[in-house]
């Protein structure tokens, strides 16, 4: 392992604390019987790598071009403990890391066939809301969203393990206060309608929330929060 991924690293969230390390002795076990899988899917381009990045070592840096994943990529295992005392912990199996390039409904096959505990949803503030499917947010948001929830209702023999799903509206910091507030009203009545087998375990509706992925006046606030409510989340029984 590298250092970076022994080393336990730190950012505040308001008056909590998120650490991340890789787990040790008898924690793999743990991680092994009861960690969470997650899957990164959503645009092109749209954040999906940057946010694993984050979420496994809290990387965060200033804007610049990124290589594009060609692969589907599995993350190490590693820990989550938030909050004070680090009362919220979250042990991560793997992150799946889904490419952008392979389009809406491959991205949606690949989950169904995964079966994660978390489904986290990237897509970019900045794409057109409507046109092609493979450049405009909400006409990938709806293929991917019907071709999943045919597979469950057609080939879901399987149980769902899902608790959580979370569309994350990336690149805030490029778009004005209504931009994201109509993106969101259009991308809640996408979820609302289309999905209903796929959302398995969930208990709370879909979170739509958005954030930015590199060095901006607000900091890791917005990010963090993400992670947070993936965590609140996956801890519910």
């Amino acid at each position: 392992m590298t250092g970076v991924e022994t080393s336990a690293t730190l950012v505040k969230v308001g008056v909590a604390v998120i650490s991340r390390a890789a787990p040790t002795g008898l924690e793999i076990v743990k991680a092994w019987l009861k960690g969470k899988e997650v899957i990164i899917v959503g645009q092109a381009r749209a954040g999906k790598t940057t946010f694993v990045d984050y979420l496994q070592f809290g990387l965060f840096e200033d804007e610049k071009d990124t290589s594009k994943t060609r692969d589907v990529e599995e993350s190490a295992r590693f820990n989550i403990k938030m909050g004070r005392d680090s009362a919220l912990q979250l042990s991560v199996k793997k992150v799946v890391d889904v490419p952008g390039q392979i389009g809406a409904a491959w991205q949606a096959d690949e989950v169904f066939y995964r079966r994660p505990h978390a489904i986290v949803i990237m897509t970019d503030l900045t794409s057109p809301l409507d046109g092609e499917p493979d450049r405009a947010a909400a006409a990938w948001l709806l293929e991917f969203c019907r071709e999943l929830e045919s597979n469950w209702r057609i080939k879901g023999k399987r149980g769902n393990r899902v608790k959580s799903i979370i569309l994350v509206m990336n690149k805030l910091d490029k778009v004005t206060e209504d931009v994201v507030t109509s993106r969101k009203t259009k991308f809640q009545g996408i979820l609302n309608t289309e999905l209903r087998e796929a959302r398995g375990r969930m208990l709370s509706e879909i979170a739509i929330m958005p954030c930015s992925l590199v060095t901006n006046p607000q900091g890791t606030k917005a990010v963090d929060a993400v992670i947070a409510h993936l965590a609140k989340t996956l801890a519910r029984k």
